[in-house]
């Protein structure tokens, strides 16, 4: 009877264990934070914490207001980040397998941030943002 009573016991142990409520998922950030935190992974150690650019051999351009990213449209941006540099004859390695495609569009988002609000305007006036992407 001891036994059995051991042996109840330690399988209410392993069910209670297994049974609990499942983990809830990780939330996905909102897309300012998803954004950034993707530039830091990806985008910073060629084009610089503040996209200034040309940290360092690779010679990444600056992406922020002092660079002239905001001259190129959002599919040009995206084409950049997805296929990377070396259609433009750059080093600029492919995140297209890297990235989702909710961090893509937050890191072009978070680019956008990088610029002055007349460049952004300058932008979205001369159709270079797409809404959306």
């Amino acid at each position: 009877m001891r036994l059995l009573l051991l042996w109840l016991v330690g399988l209410a142990g392993l069910l209670a264990a297994c049974g609990g409520a499942p983990a809830a998922p990780t939330p996905t950030p909102d897309p300012a934070t998803l954004g950034e935190r993707t530039f830091v992974q990806y985008c910073v150690p060629c084009h610089g914490a503040a996209g200034e650019g040309f940290i360092n051999a690779l010679d990444a351009p600056a992406l922020n207001a002092d660079g002239e990213s905001h001259a190129l449209t959002d599919a040009a941006i995206l084409a950049a980040i997805i296929d990377g540099g070396a259609a433009s004859g750059g080093n600029m390695a492919p995140l297209g397998d890297a990235l989702s495609a909710e961090q893509e569009a937050a890191v072009l988002e978070f680019v956008h941030s990088l610029w002055s609000d007349e460049q952004r305007l300058a932008h979205e006036d001369a159709g270079g943002h797409t809404p959306g992407q």
